[in-house]
């Protein structure tokens, strides 16, 4: 989860959805949430950590996959990817 979705779940905006995406993505590849929960409270690791890179994680994509991940992990101060049109975009440019 966002941490903007934490902060102000009332007020979550669609993009938070976004960023659920691109999260599930990432465990799809690697395996593995994009956050470090190991020994910490899940609510402080949202809020005090960024998204481990993926690549980080696993070296079986191609960089121009894992550069639009990582951006789509981007939630501090904002998510990067306002919307699942824009973050499609990038996702089947990188591919290309």
């Amino acid at each position: 989860m966002p941490r903007q979705q934490v902060l102000n779940f009332k007020y979550a905006q669609p993009k938070v959805d976004v960023w659920a995406a691109a999260a599930c993505l990432y465990a799809m590849v690697t395996g593995y949430p994009p956050r470090n929960f190991a020994g910490v409270d899940p609510l402080c690791a949202v809020l005090q950590s960024d998204a481990v890179p993926i690549l980080d994680r696993t070296s079986s994509i191609p960089k121009s996959l894992a550069e639009v991940i990582d951006r789509a992990l981007i939630d501090n101060p904002d998510i990067y990817y306002k919307s699942a049109a824009e973050f499609k975009q990038a996702l089947l440019k990188s591919i290309s």
